[in-house]
């Protein structure tokens, strides 16, 4: 097998941090599966899978295809002893079996259905409360002011985490996202200026700091909160089953996710809505039809790209040959419109039979946990939204800023506007 990357299959002009890609990928992945579905991408040194098929196998064999394969870009030097060494190998999406599998039980059974069902109220409630804050006004920004406030506040009530640093816990999020980078075995080539480097690893020495001291209260006096329920599961000779390092780092990645992701997915929905106008009339005229909607959405957009593995061995897969040691890009969003499972793909039906087979979530040991979670808060929060709000709508003419981040869909801002109540 050669080794030489000058023979790896290439696709010409492909660039996942260009805002062709990341605001609208569909057609640029299509472009992909019909020419080349797997192809090496050389300014990152790594291999890109499109098809849904592929993207199952490797996600399955984690043996084949590991997932150590996430970095970060490096910390200035004056920063790195606030940062410990295993800062992203603790983190869930860079842990193979057994950690993996120890982990992933410790935290599993809070985010089984009938458990987030409890939480149905509570989004709701969480919900009203922000459209209370800007209804009058006839405008918003969707993002800022519903999306990332409302899934930040349902995490960090199950967590536990001080409201008070709820700004934090979203500066955080994004600066924790923006250092994500594929492990390479030279320097790391994501665009990000000096001055940027400094600012966000200045803030993620904070957090670190923050959600130390944070487990550290929980484990020497645990709560009703998901936080003291991961601190107390015990293994098999009763110890505490996750290190508690690994817990500081758990706490962050839920943090994180719990808040980013879902958020991005409202907004997608809000995006797909106007874009569609016919589909749009009939989700306001029925809005049983919004689980649909945020399968559809996840299928066609999904709240992450895809992520990253490193191969063990020389491998082969749908036919392309991959070195070992090779960083691997699992695009997730690739299987959702791969016309051998979704035809018409590049549409987005929110009467298709089969989106909730989409790869949003992930695939095998690493599908996302709080996909659940995502889903009922997606669901809940845009009954409310109608409900209250029946006319809201994209604000037309505004350019969607997507931030360049590789594993999760990032928009920052999207405005939206509606007719004000009148006046009692």
């Amino acid at each position: 097998m050669s080794h030489d990357p000058a023979s790896f299959p290439t696709l010409e002009g492909f660039d996942p941090f260009s805002q062709e890609f990341l605001s609208n990928p569909v057609p640029i992945i299509k472009d992909a599966q019909a020419k080349q579905p797997i192809f090496y991408y050389p300014p990152l040194r790594l291999w890109v899978v499109t098809k849904y098929d592929d993207i199952c196998k490797a996600a399955r064999d984690w043996e084949t295809f590991s997932s150590k394969a996430t970095a970060f870009v490096p910390p200035p030097a004056d920063l790195k002893p606030k940062i410990p060494d295993n800062y992203i190998a603790d983190h869930f999406i860079s842990l193979d079996p057994p950690e993996h599998t120890a982990d992933r039980t410790a935290v599993a059974r809070q985010f089984l259905p009938r458990e987030l069902q409890k939480q149905e109220a509570n989004i709701r409630q969480i919900a009203n409360m922000l459209i209370d804050r800007f209804i009058a006004k006839g405008s918003c920004d969707f993002m800022q002011e519903f999306c990332y406030p409302l899934s930040l506040n349902v995490i960090m009530g199950l967590l536990g985490v001080p409201k008070e640093r709820e700004h934090d816990y979203r500066i955080w999020t994004e600066d924790l996202f923006s250092v994500l980078t594929p492990k390479t075995k030279d320097a790391v080539t994501k665009p990000m200026t000096e001055e940027e480097k400094r600012e966000r690893w200045t803030r993620l020495a904070e957090s670190q700091e923050f959600f130390e001291n944070f487990v550290a209260d929980r484990v020497r006096c645990p709560m009703d909160d998901l936080t003291s329920q991961i601190v107390k599961v015990k293994d098999a000779s009763g110890n505490q089953a996750m290190p508690t390092p690994r817990i500081v780092r758990k706490i962050h990645e839920l943090v994180a996710a719990g808040n980013d992701t879902t958020a991005n997915l409202m907004g997608l929905m809000l995006i797909h809505m106007a874009e569609n106008p016919a589909q749009d009339a009939e989700i306001r005229a029925n809005p049983a039809l919004l689980p649909n909607v945020v399968e559809e959405t996840l299928r066609l957009r999904g709240t992450s790209p895809g992520l990253f593995r490193v191969t063990t061995k020389d491998t082969e897969l749908g036919g392309t040959k991959i070195p070992e040691g090779a960083l691997v890009w699992l695009l997730f969003i690739g299987g959702g419109v791969d016309e051998s499972h979704f035809p018409q793909s590049e549409k987005w039906d929110i009467h298709r039979p089969n989106s909730d087979k989409h790869l949003a979530f992930g695939h095998g040991r690493h599908s996302c946990l709080g996909n659940p979670l995502a889903r009922l808060e997606a669901k809940v929060a845009f009954e409310e939204l109608l409900k209250r709000i029946p006319d809201i709508r994209v604000t037309p003419g505004q350019h969607v800023e997507y931030l360049p981040v590789m594993t999760v869909t990032t928009i920052n801002h999207l405005q939206a506007e509606w007719t004000p109540p009148k006046s009692p």
